[in-house]
């Protein structure tokens, strides 16, 4: 086989294998990064580059992705908000990736072991979440800017004059659009260290690090400027939010949860037959003792580490693809820093290229020792083990079509997940069943005691149904655990001036308004709170400073109508709902207080 072929062959099992996702639609997240999100609907250009990845963050927390949030606002209006492009897009970066993950294999081991780590890496199975969700574009866009870097920074290696100097320049480029994509770009100085270590030379590894110190001191510039442009635009260098399941851990049950997930990474990567939307409890549980399961990622950290030591002369590319997975897994593991998630398959994209290179190693390793029947033999079982991938990555593609049918799917294959306990109480809820809804709430927030959306979800679903001790109870508590986010003070103070807790209920939006800062939701509870005590001057400046907070509400404008109507302000009134026309209908936001523009006003 050629390399021509061999390029031909990958790129046509890259599309196959993902080419049933063209029929996915908007999905999960795409709905709050895509959909719902006028940054990428009206591109907003600025707001894309200079805000955060999701748009209701609160200061000090929230994702930068502003390569990502500007691919998006192109997409949309490149295919008119169709979500085929969106998934034209992926499969067509999936299998790009794929080829520079051949590429990049074919400078380490022979084009057999080369072929085959390449394939693996174009049908993994766990590569459906990132494929075949569209915001799953993010991993796609960090590890190709990686893997285009690292190809430049091994061949560039004997460069000199002008071409040494464009090789810096590119390699800090094409790190700084990495950033951009996806934080796991991040990990691009340790790959290429990595690489190093195992570049086949003659020259000392240690003088070959010092001859590149110029490409890691630009590598660390880069880091420094894209740092300092996150905390302008976060008010934080890390920012993200932990994961509902870490929030109360101590460093030392976080570091015991992390080994917990060296199995699943290990299963997911060998063995990917059961698959996840999401791990969060109950999938996944988080470790406060020395359990079997902390045990066992001890286990097998060792026994990678052994591995390692013990290919590295017999299989190098084996070792390479190791170490290859735990650099790039180290920021979503939870070890260094607590991240928004436990696990999702999502974030193993650009490790599972460690796989790819570990398998390239042990096909080189094996067949160097073979028969040619014994080759045969392994043939086979390869070919027979790579169509197993690639019907169960064709199978699993179809779950990412919609939200309803991948939580359908989570529920289907994990009933032990909060999720699927949310869901369900969802469901029940819409059909008027509210009891057994309440019980499949109560079920939800047990497994998952601090999770900061899901007790704002039920606290709003109690204070519909009149149960506000009980709602009061969940709000207070994702206060404790999340000061700094707006939402539940905003349901908390509906509650209480719908209660007749006026005071109560302003004092509440306040202090939101002090903890979390300005908010378009805060602002408007405490122009309601003026509603209640009749100062509708002041209802009027409030409304104002929500209006000042988002200028698209259509609900606050409306609102604001009707308040200079009642102050018999008619042309204020009309140029206000003339306004509010021009805007798209929302739908309502969770709350115990009617739609505001459905309140009387009565001066």
């Amino acid at each position: 086989m050629t390399r021509t072929r061999a390029r031909a062959m990958v790129l046509f099992v890259a599309v196959a294998a993902f080419l049933n996702s063209l029929g996915n639609g908007f999905a999960y997240d795409d709905n709050g990064i895509i959909v719902h999100n006028p940054v990428v609907t009206h591109a907003e250009w600025s707001k894309a580059f200079l805000g955060p990845y999701w748009q209701e963050a609160a200061s000090g927390t929230g994702l930068y992705r502003p390569l990502t949030l500007a691919a998006f606002a192109a997409e949309w209006h490149v295919f008119s908000g169709g979500h085929v492009g969106f998934h034209v897009v992926n499969v067509v970066l999936n299998a790009v990736v794929s080829l520079l993950v051949l590429a990049l294999l074919l400078r380490f081991v022979s084009l057999p072991g080369a072929f085959a780590g390449a394939l693996l890496f174009a049908v993994h199975p766990v590569h459906v979440e990132a494929v075949a969700n569209v915001v799953g574009q993010s991993e796609l866009m960090a590890a190709g800017a990686v893997l285009l870097a690292c190809l430049l920074y091994l061949d560039g290696a004997e460069w000199t004059g002008i071409a040494h100097a464009l090789r810096l320049g590119g390699l800090a480029a094409l790190y700084l659009l990495g950033l951009g994509a996806k934080e796991i770009a991040v990990t691009l100085p340790g790959l290429l260290v990595v690489l190093e270590a195992f570049r086949p030379s003659d020259e000392p590894l240690r003088r070959r690090l010092v001859r590149e110190i110029p490409v890691y001191l630009g590598l660390s510039a880069v880091m420094g400027g894209y740092l300092l442009l996150r905390w302008s635009v976060l008010g934080t260098v890390v920012g993200e939010v932990p994961a509902p399941s870490l929030l109360r851990l101590g460093g030392t049950d976080r570091v015991l949860t992390s080994f917990t997930l060296w199995p699943e990474y290990l299963r997911l990567m060998v063995f990917p037959r059961v698959l996840s939307a999401d791990y969060a409890p109950a999938v996944l549980l988080p470790a406060t003792s020395v359990s079997s399961d902390v045990l066992l990622g001890v286990a097998v950290l060792l026994v990678a580490a052994a591995t390692t030591w013990w290919a590295r002369r017999r299989a190098p590319a084996l070792s390479l693809g190791l170490l290859w997975f735990a650099v790039a897994v180290s920021p979503v593991c939870d070890l260094i820093v607590p991240t928004g998630i436990l696990l999702a398959e999502r974030t193993l994209y650009l490790p599972s290229v460690g796989a790819a290179f570990a398998l390239a190693g042990l096909v080189t390793l094996v067949t160097a020792a073979a028969t040619a029947r014994q080759r045969w033999a392994l043939g086979a079982v390869g070919v027979l083990a790579g169509l197993a991938l690639f019907v169960r990555t064709v199978d699993r593609n179809p779950t990412w079509m919609s939200s309803y049918v991948v939580f359908n799917t989570l529920a289907t294959e994990h009933p032990e997940s909060y999720l699927s306990f949310r869901a369900r109480a969802n469901g029940l809820r819409r059909v008027g069943r509210l009891d057994e809804a309440a019980e499949e709430y109560e079920m939800a927030t047990r497994l998952a005691p601090h999770n900061y959306s899901l007790k704002v979800e039920v606290a709003d679903f109690y204070g519909r149904m009149g149960r506000y001790d009980r709602a009061q109870k969940l709000l207070v508590s994702a206060i404790a655990d999340q000061p700094t986010q707006p939402m539940a003070y905003r349901v908390l103070a509906e509650q209480l001036i719908k209660r007749g807790r006026g005071r109560d209920g302003f004092l509440t939006a306040l202090r939101g308004l002090a903890e979390a800062g300005p908010t378009r939701g805060l602002w408007a509870t405490v122009s309601e709170a003026y509603i209640a005590k009749g100062d509708l001057e002041a209802a009027v400046r409030a409304r104002r400073a929500a209006l000042a907070q988002d200028p698209d509400s259509r609900h606050d404008w409306e609102r604001l109508a009707d308040l200079l109507a009642a102050l018999h302000r008619s042309g204020q009134a009309e140029a206000a709902r003339a306004r509010a026309e021009t805007l798209p209908r929302e739908t309502d936001t969770p709350g115990s207080l009617p739609n505001p523009r459905r309140l009387t006003i009565e001066r």
